[in-house]
């Protein structure tokens, strides 16, 4: 499988991004500069230190339920392995 050939869908989603955004200010430079102007003033009037907090309750919010689910999941993933294959040997224990 050549992985140069695939483009990741985030790479994709970007691309797509730019290219709107591209056409836009080509076909329409007033709605562009209104647009970046109300972006600008919105950055320069919402404190920078609400935006961080805001978005590291989200995170914090979102983080505990994730890795609770990984757990579960990997928790799951060992339980119900194949009992067919045998466990890894520790050749430093002596069996008696």
């Amino acid at each position: 499988m050549n992985t140069e050939a695939t483009i990741k869908p985030a790479e994709d989603f970007v691309h797509r991004l730019v290219n709107d955004a591209e056409n836009i200010a080509r076909n329409d430079p007033a709605k562009a500069m209104a647009a970046a102007l109300g972006i600008g003033m919105f950055l320069h009037i919402v404190p920078t230190r609400f935006l961080v907090a805001s978005v590291t309750a989200v995170t914090l919010t979102v983080l505990r339920p994730a890795l609770l689910t990984l757990g579960v999941v990997k928790a799951f993933e060992l339980c119900s392995a194949n009992p067919e294959t045998p466990a890894p040997v520790n050749p430093q224990i002596s069996v008696l």
